[in-house]
């Protein structure tokens, strides 16, 4: 139960997703002594890493600035699901619930939903003037991540394996700005470049690069918005990954027009989604038919009603709405004369959502180098209606993450007669992609942005030849575009993940392993086997298949030599309850549609 909630929890902060300090908290902590290696001297600029959505370390401090234990559902989005917690939800929600099945009429169930929600998002909404009910504050790093202990810095490393670029230009050139994901964009717009004033003072180097990453990107970009002239001198390039450009429509969406209701999706895929190929998941599909449709919709929209508050008085999020949904937003929350301040601020955030196409150009016009690192390949989470249409990482849409990008859903290619677009094509060639479902040429940064087929967005960090680029282009200033090294990087690769797991398992059995101890044919496999894999990932144009079979010969034989257990097979009545289940729910789905079972005997919602 618990972890069903955890993972319900979960899905649900995507629609939040993806998802106080001073100017002076960064400029009163400067140094005036340099502390790189270099001393300034060397060919490398000093990178800031700009985190996405929840992912800087937060902490939740009492009246006298102290530090309080909090638990955190994520990195910066703090929510009770103890088990304690979990239990007392529960039973809140027991009566409620026994009566709307028993009665067939919402006897409170949504409301209580709606409650309960609220009360474990609470400690991160914020009141209309954009400030926390609760004094939450991000755990800030001013310094290069060499000032820092190994327990300081394993967050960061967890969530971004850079050990590569910190190999060519040092710890002591990697900086990393932390900030409140529900802070204020106005707030942080001035706080990062103070902070790159700072880099620049401490590292003794005149310019910087910054890596924004996804939410990190909105940051970014409304400090260049504020800032635009000042950073053609401080920046030397921009490489931004997976960016929210415009937003994503799981913020947007939701935002104005609420969770997806589409029968299929509730009815059918919501739970396997959520618990994935398993008898319980397709058993709740038809538990959720003992409550009446209306009831079931009436719940999710508690949902997202718990979640509205959390993010109306937020900047940070409304930098989430696609420009295409921010009317709508506006005119509900920001047109009553209470949120003055908030206004001012995503005012404020919307122009730099509109600016950010010409803001970036204008950098590359002043010799700042701007490039982009995108996944698709994936539909949207289907969270609201209309999902299927984009092409995606998951969380945000192809047209955001790429800068206008044209392409098509990811069950269908762009058609024979398509001609390629050019809109920002500069150097010639095609820019359509090998499985024809995107025309790159129509992105505002066409030559310098590089796309990975099926990459998750919420692991992209984790697909090694991502990071190997990203770090190629803060490191090699021969590196100009996808025209430079085609054949090592080329515009349109395939994502790779497992890549950090197997270099750590062959590391360890190198270290542990007694070759001598094998017989010859277990020694000669073992050594081919990982001959195999390192030679796959020493290349940097993906071959997934390859690589996928490559993992499975080294686990085998790993598994044969007692090095690795067998991994869990699922039991043979799980495997058989979970295909009954499934075919049980698929007949009830076609012959009932979405409706519960007293809608049925009440001939409701029929056709």
């Amino acid at each position: 139960m618990k972890r069903f909630l955890c993972k319900t929890l979960c899905v649900f902060l995507s629609l939040a997703m993806l998802c106080g300090a001073s100017v002076t908290a960064f400029a009163a902590d400067g140094q005036s002594k340099v502390l790189t290696a270099c001393g300034g001297a060397c060919a490398y600029c000093p990178t800031i890493l700009i985190p996405g959505n929840f992912q800087s370390p937060t902490r939740v401090l009492d009246d006298d600035g102290n530090a309080v234990d909090c638990p955190e559902l994520r990195m910066s989005l703090y929510g009770d699901i103890s088990p304690r917690a979990l239990l007392r939800y529960a039973a809140r929600l027991a009566i409620p619930l026994t009566l709307t099945i028993a009665l067939q009429t919402d006897a409170g169930l949504s409301k209580t939903v709606k409650k309960v929600m609220a009360e474990v998002f609470q400690d991160n909404v914020k009141d209309n003037e954009g400030r926390h009910v609760r004094n939450i504050e991000a755990v800030r790093y001013p310094h290069a991540l060499a000032q820092y202990t190994a327990e300081e810095k394993a967050p960061i490393y967890d969530s971004f394996p850079l050990d590569e670029f910190i190999g060519i230009a040092g710890e002591d050139h990697l900086y990393f700005f932390s900030y409140d994901s529900l802070g204020s964009v106005s707030e942080l717009a001035d706080e990062l470049y103070a902070f790159i004033q700072n880099v620049k003072r401490e590292s003794g180097h005149a310019r910087v690069n910054l890596l924004p990453c996804s939410q990190g990107a909105t940051i970014a970009g409304a400090m260049i918005e504020r800032y635009r002239e000042e950073m053609t001198a401080d920046l030397h390039r921009v490489v931004l990954a997976i960016p929210a450009l415009d937003g994503t429509y799981l913020v947007g969406k939701i935002f104005n027009n609420g969770m997806n209701k589409q029968d299929g999706f509730v009815y059918r895929d919501m739970f396997p989604s959520l618990l994935g190929d398993t008898a319980s998941a397709y058993a709740l599909n038809l538990a959720i038919r003992l409550l009446p449709k209306s009831a079931v919709h009436r719940t999710l929209d508690g949902l997202v009603e718990a979640l509205r508050p959390v993010i109306a008085n937020a900047s940070c999020m409304w930098a989430l709405i696609p420009a295409s949904e921010y009317d709508a937003a506006y005119a509900r929350y920001m047109t009553d004369g209470t949120r003055e301040k908030v206004r001012e601020d995503v005012e404020f955030v919307h122009r730099a959502q509109a600016n950010a196409r010409d803001n970036l150009l204008y950098l590359k016009s002043r010799g700042v180098e701007v490039f982009d690192l995108v996944d698709y390949g994936l539909t949207m989470y289907p969270l609201f209606e209309g999902w299927e249409a984009y092409n995606a990482d998951n969380m945000i849409q192809l047209e955001s993450t790429s800068g206008g990008a044209v392409s098509c859903p990811v069950t269908e290619t762009l058609p024979e007669t398509y001609v390629q677009n050019n809109t920002y094509c500069t150097c010639g060639g095609s820019h359509i992609s090998p499985d024809r479902r995107v025309d790159a040429s129509a992105g505002f940064l066409c030559e310098t942005t590089f796309y990975f087929a099926d990459g998750k967005h919420e692991v992209s960090a984790f697909n090694d030849v991502f990071i190997r680029l990203a770090t190629a282009l803060l490191t090699d200033d021969d590196f100009h575009s996808v025209h430079t090294y085609p054949d090592r990087y080329p515009q349109f690769n395939t994502t790779r993940y497992g890549s950090y797991d197997v270099r750590n398992v062959i590391a360890d059995v190198r270290e542990n392993v007694d070759f001598t101890s094998l017989s010859d044919t277990d020694a000669a496999e073992l050594t081919a086997a990982i001959e195999e894999c390192e030679s796959l990932l020493s290349q940097t144009v993906v071959d997934a298949p390859a690589f996928e079979q490559a993992k499975l010969r080294l686990d085998a034989i790993l598994v044969k030599i007692g090095f690795k257990s067998p991994p869990a097979e699922p039991s043979a009545f799980q495997t058989r309850s979970a295909e009954v289940m499934h075919r049980i729910s698929d007949r009830v789905f076609q012959t009932f549609g979405g409706r519960g079972f007293s809608d049925v005997l009440l001939f409701r919602y029929r056709g």
